[in-house]
C-alpha cells in the first residue's frame, strides 16, 4: 500500500459526466475576452490510458509553453498529497467486508483477486474508491500506461512554468466520501462481477476520446450514467467551484488548464459556466 499513487484518486471520476449540450470541435480550448490580455487554454484529458494511445502533440506543447502557467484539478507536483491521500483512504469502523453480506462478499473477493492478484480481504480497511481504481487499472490493456496530465505538467515543469491545482485532495476526497457507502459498494461489486463489460466500456470510451471530438465523448459517457453516484457532487459542484478559482488565475496570468473531458460539456459543464461570466470559449485543432 505505500506504493499508492496519487493518480488513482483522480482515475475514479473518469465515468462520471453528462452531457447536455454540443461542444464539438475539440477538447482543446482557447479562453479569451472579458477583460483578459492573454488567452489560457482548457484542455479535457482521459485520466488513464495505454502509452501508445497518448502523446503530446506539437499544438499541446506549444500552447503550455505559451501560458505562464499550468493548472490540473490536482497540484500534482505538491510532495506532501501523497501523505495527505493516505489519511484520508481508510475506512473507520468499518471494512469492506462488512459492507457486503458474507455471500456476496465471498463472489466479491474471488472475483476482486482474479483481477487484480490481490484479495479484497488484504485492503478491507480501505474505502471502496481505492478498489475501484485497482479495477478501473485493470481495465486498461497494457501494461506501459500513462497519466496524460502527468505528461502535460512534465512539459510545462520542462519549460519552467508554475504547476498550481484547482482543487485539493481534501476536496476530492470530500466529493466522494458525500456518496453514500451503499452506493459505492454496489458500483464497486458491479464493476468487478462485471468486469469483462467494464472493461469493454472503459476500452470504448478510450477509442472514443482519441477521436477528439467533445460531442462524441460526451454522448458516449452520458450512455453510461453514473451508475447510482451523484453526478451534482462529483462534477457539477466541482465545475462550479472551478470557475471563481480560474477566473482569478486568469487575472494576472496565462493558463493551461487540464481536466477529465466529463467537465467540459453540459449546462453546467466548465465551457458552458466560462461563456455564462462573458468569455469566449472556442476549439483548437491539436
Amino acid at each position: 500500500m505505500k506504493q499508492i499513487s496519487v493518480f488513482l484518486l483522480s482515475i475514479f471520476f473518469i465515468s462520471f459526466g453528462h452531457a447536455q449540450t454540443s461542444t464539438k470541435g475539440s477538447l482543446l480550448w482557447e479562453i479569451s475576452g472579458n477583460g483578459i490580455t492573454k488567452p489560457s487554454y482548457l484542455f479535457g484529458t482521459f485520466h488513464l490510458m495505454c502509452k501508445d494511445q497518448f502523446s503530446v502533440s506539437e499544438t499541446l506543447a506549444s500552447k503550455i509553453s505559451s501560458t505562464d502557467q499550468f493548472i490540473g484539478e490536482l497540484k500534482m507536483d505538491d510532495p506532501s498529497m501523497q501523505a495527505s491521500l493516505m489519511q484520508k483512504i481508510i475506512l473507520k469502523d468499518q471494512t469492506i467486508e462488512s459492507l457486503m453480506d458474507s455471500s456476496s462478499f465471498r463472489k466479491f473477493n474471488d472475483a476482486f483477486k482474479k483481477i487484480t492478484g490481490i484479495p479484497a480481504t488484504a485492503l478491507n480497511h480501505y474505502k471502496p474508491f481505492y478498489h475501484l481504481s485497482l479495477i478501473t487499472l485493470k481495465t486498461i490493456p497494457c501494461i506501459n500506461f500513462v497519466q496524460p496530465e502527468t505528461e502535460l505538467m512534465q512539459i510545462a515543469k520542462k519549460n519552467h512554468k508554475e504547476v498550481l491545482g484547482l482543487e485539493t485532495v481534501n476536496e476530492q476526497m470530500a466529493a466522494i466520501d458525500a456518496q453514500p457507502l451503499d452506493s459505492q459498494i454496489v458500483s464497486l461489486q458491479k464493476m468487478v462481477l462485471n468486469f469483462d463489460s467494464t472493461k469493454n466500456m472503459m476500452n470504448e470510451m478510450i477509442e472514443v476520446y482519441k477521436k477528439d471530438d467533445a460531442e462524441l465523448l460526451y454522448d458516449y459517457v452520458q450512455k453510461q450514467g453514473t451508475d447510482g453516484m451523484d453526478e451534482e457532487v462529483l462534477l457539477v459542484n466541482r465545475n462550479k467551484n472551478w470557475i471563481p478559482r480560474i477566473k482569478k488565475l486568469m487575472q494576472d496570468h496565462s493558463n493551461f488548464i487540464a481536466v477529465g473531458g466529463a467537465h467540459l460539456g453540459g449546462k453546467t459543464g466548465v465551457l458552458a459556466l466560462l461563456r455564462a461570466e462573458g468569455y469566449t470559449v472556442k476549439p483548437v485543432k491539436y
